[in-house]
């Protein structure tokens, strides 16, 4: 889930803050250079793998440093970042659109935040100029950016104080922006105190108790507004990265739970948060996946193969970080817990060794006694391990590192034995877990999240109905995965998802254009192959194109040089129109060449075309 950061350069961000005295003065350029340093703080805390981009925008948008995971060189780039004239909005919006769909797709799901006093343009470059145009033409070509923001989500933190009527009037024109376009955003304001001068002007036709009271009460207020913590400063843009970060950047945690026992069990983070998933069955509904998700059972991962999955993520043991205490209260802890563990293991009920099943409760209850089990004070190993734990990460205890992981065990023993774990996510929602190596030396667990639905991968049939390999019947083996008799990937099918791709299949039809009459019967077989692709996704403008484009390369062609040529060409752009050619079924072919009588190389006016 990339981010983009944008941060306003325009001349009004060089204006002083109001309301802060000389010694603490500070312009929203530097206020917002604080904030963007917090928001990396943040990230590198709890979204480590988030690749980040930092751009700037004025009159015109500019990358200042590409999508990165080096939070420091954002950190040093924003502090060379250099004051640039009048603002233009639309052109960063822009400028996030053509670098999403070069580097990241349409599709991917982003987040934008934009740091701005909320300026609205002078003159062409105006927001309200962009309105003027924007009204009854959402459909033209001009606007086709808009469309590509739809996976975009615009966070704008609002710099500004309640006394500066350039910003109080320009903040709901940014509200005004997000709805009329019908895009994804929020707007995060600082928290505004409440101004007492407004009660102070209209004091003068009260008695003079009354007027030093008001007096005293603007002193007050004057003198909280020359402090440093005043309506907008270091403090109010901590609590606004803090409000943007709990609304975007919060890390989902669950519980990865593995067989029937007790203990067996582990926190774990899914990274990048996975997206609700929309259902309309009559009514939307948005399913979301489970604070628990439960291991199923485990598949090899040439019979799962490669289905079509919803996401990805990848799934990271969750480390929780504690404040160093007391050495003595640890101590102290330790010692409780191991009396309540001494006493708990004491009173643990006796086995029978005559019962048929005595073996198998005897192991059920050494396992759960390796997951109930705790450090004792005795143990010199421990107390060194803890020492050490203690010491390393500036005073941080990762208490999480002592114990045993059941995901470290999971990924591992999936890693050697090449199995996938189906997970249970929701109701009726199924997913798999499985190592994924992006180098020769790293591997991650990761997880692929499934459309809803108990049928949802065709050569395993129904999810709920798989058993294990013990109950089947002797000399039975396992029926799937389904093998295809025809694989439907070593068809020639037509796939435009770029431009590139329809720009060279008509190449490649003009190409053969050029060379008739040897490559007639090729022409046409490329030539349907493209009309029978477009009738099959409705794109009715591509053969009208082609039509044209037909027309143009006959009328190029003379009559002397290559007659054929040009006939054919007028012959397929006249084919191509007809309503009756819109048919799967029905091919074009080309004009045959015929001889009247007495026609031959003697008499070529009696040689002519026809169907």
């Amino acid at each position: 889930m990339p981010t983009i950061i944008a941060l306003d350069v325009s001349l009004s961000m060089q204006r002083q803050i109001p309301g802060r005295s000389e010694e603490n003065a500070l312009t929203y350029h530097q206020l917002a250079i604080k904030g963007i340093s917090q928001l990396l703080e943040h990230l590198s805390v709890t979204s480590k793998l988030e690749y980040v981009s930092l751009i700037t925008y004025s009159t015109t948008s500019e990358v200042k440093v590409d999508f990165t995971r080096d939070y420091d060189t954002i950190r040093q780039a924003v502090k060379k970042v250099e004051p640039g004239d009048k603002l233009c909005l639309i052109s960063m919006l822009k400028n996030v659109a053509s670098i999403l769909s070069t580097n990241w797709g349409t599709q991917n799901y982003c987040q934008v935040i934009v740091f701005t006093d909320c300026g609205l343009g002078f003159g062409s470059t105006a927001l309200k100029g962009f309105f003027q145009s924007y009204v009854d033409k959402e459909n033209e070509p001009e606007f086709d950016w808009i469309g590509q923001l739809k996976a975009v989500k615009l966070n704008f933190v609002c710099m500004g104080v309640q006394s500066d009527y350039y910003f109080t009037r320009a903040f709901p024109v940014y509200q005004q922006l997000i709805d009329f376009t019908g895009l994804k955003g929020q707007l995060f304001m600082p928290k505004f105190v409440k101004d007492a001068v407004e009660g102070t002007e209209n004091s003068n036709d009260i008695n003079k108790s009354s007027t030093i009271i008001s007096t005293s009460a603007t002193a007050s207020t004057m003198t909280s507004h020359s402090n440093h913590k005043s309506e907008l400063g270091r403090t109010a843009m901590f609590e606004l990265i803090e409000r943007v970060c709990e609304a975007n950047f919060k890390p989902f945690e669950v519980t990865l739970k593995a067989g029937g026992y007790c203990r067996l069990e582990c926190p774990v983070l899914i990274w990048p948060p996975p997206v609700p998933h929309k259902i309309e069955n009559g009514v939307k509904t948005l399913l979301k996946i489970s604070q628990k998700i439960e291991i199923c059972g485990y598949l090899s991962l040439s019979e799962i193969g490669s289905p079509a999955s919803l996401s990805r993520h990848l799934v990271i043991p969750k480390v929780d970080r504690e404040k160093p205490t007391r050495r003595s209260s640890e101590k102290s802890g330790s010692s409780k817990s191991s009396n309540s563990v001494t006493n708990s293991t004491s009173s643990k009920p006796a086995l029978d060794i005559n019962q048929p099943n005595y073996e198998y409760e005897k192991l059920e209850q050494e396992i759960r006694d390796f997951y109930t089990k705790d450090v004792k004070d005795g143990d010199e190993s421990s107390e060194d391990a803890e020492t050490n734990a203690t010491k390393s990460g500036s005073g941080a205890i990762v208490p999480a590192a002592e114990k045993e992981s059941m995901c470290v065990l999971l990924h591992g023993a999936m890693k050697v034995e090449n199995l996938a774990a189906l997970v249970l996510l929701n109701d009726n929602w199924y997913g798999f877990l499985y190592s994924y190596a992006d180098s020769k030396k790293k591997s991650n667990l990761m997880l692929n999240i499934l459309p809803p639905g108990n049928n949802v991968i065709p050569w395993l049939g129904d999810l709920q109905l798989l058993g294990f390999a013990e109950d089947l019947m002797p000399g039975e083996t396992s029926a799937f995965p389904v093998k295809a008799d025809k694989r439907s990937y070593s068809q020639s099918f037509v796939v435009w998802i770029k431009q590139v791709s329809l720009q060279s299949d008509v190449q490649k039809v003009l190409r053969h254009a050029r060379k008739m009459p040897e490559k007639t019967q090729h022409f046409f077989k490329e030539m349907n192959r493209i009309r029978r692709a477009a009738l099959s996704i409705g794109f009715i403008e591509l053969l009208e194109a082609m039509a044209t484009l037909f027309e143009k390369e006959s009328a190029q062609l003379t009559l002397g040089t290559n007659p054929e040529c040009s006939i054919q060409l007028k012959h397929a752009a006249i084919e191509l129109r007809k309503p009756s050619n819109r048919d799967l079924k029905v091919s074009i072919v080309p004009m045959q060449k015929f001889s009247a009588t007495g026609g031959g190389p003697d008499n070529p006016a009696a040689a002519g075309f026809a169907y």
